[in-house]
């Protein structure tokens, strides 16, 4: 196995933890404080090797709430043969055995926790979604069976993102049209 050096600055840099009661597992604050910028070769292995499914599971939920989106808006293709729905179900059928067969080491063991839930509520929502699509769109008061278990999902994302380091989840309070705070001076 090659690794690509290019990327091992990037993950041991520390890792800031903003203030987030957790997620509930019992390892989280354990994983989160001072462990979270130190990893191990087997570790980094982990990353560098779930890296690549954790950015495609986080496309396929980004691409399921597009349709959520279009379906809000009133758009009437919105059905089962989307372009955004059918390579959302596609990514999430291949990633799902890769993140399954992936053996975590005992540092990793949290991240990968988020990462099967993240994508247990992803498989949910793209359950209901196909259940909820029709030839002429999907109706309003269906939506929000769909955007429940895509929440959790994202939160799942989120929270594994804080696991380890290299995992990165777009923070929108941290955009350029988010509220702005007037800067301290030095």
């Amino acid at each position: 196995m090659r690794i690509d050096h290019s990327l091992r600055p990037e993950l041991l840099r520390p890792h800031t933890i903003e203030q987030d009661p957790g997620c509930g597992c019992e390892d989280h604050p354990r994983f989160v404080g001072a462990l979270a910028d130190t990893l191990d070769e087997r570790t980094i292995r982990y990353v560098l090797k779930t890296r690549p499914l954790f950015e495609d599971l986080r496309q396929a939920v980004g691409q399921v709430a597009g349709m959520l989106v279009l379906a809000a808006a009133g758009a009437k293709t919105v059905t089962q043969d989307h372009p955004l729905f059918a390579s959302a179900c596609e990514t999430l059928g291949r990633v799902s055995d890769l993140i399954r067969s992936t053996q975590p080491d005992a540092r990793a063991v949290h991240h990968h926790r988020h990462l099967l839930k993240a994508m247990e509520a992803l498989g949910l929502a793209m359950t209901r979604g196909k259940e909820g699509m029709h030839l002429h769109g999907m109706e309003p008061e269906r939506i929000e069976p769909v955007l429940e278990p895509l929440q959790v999902a994202y939160k799942h994302l989120a929270w594994a993102a804080k696991a380890l380091p290299g995992f990165e989840i777009v923070s929108f309070d941290q955009a350029c049209c988010a509220p702005q705070h007037s800067a301290t001076p030095h």
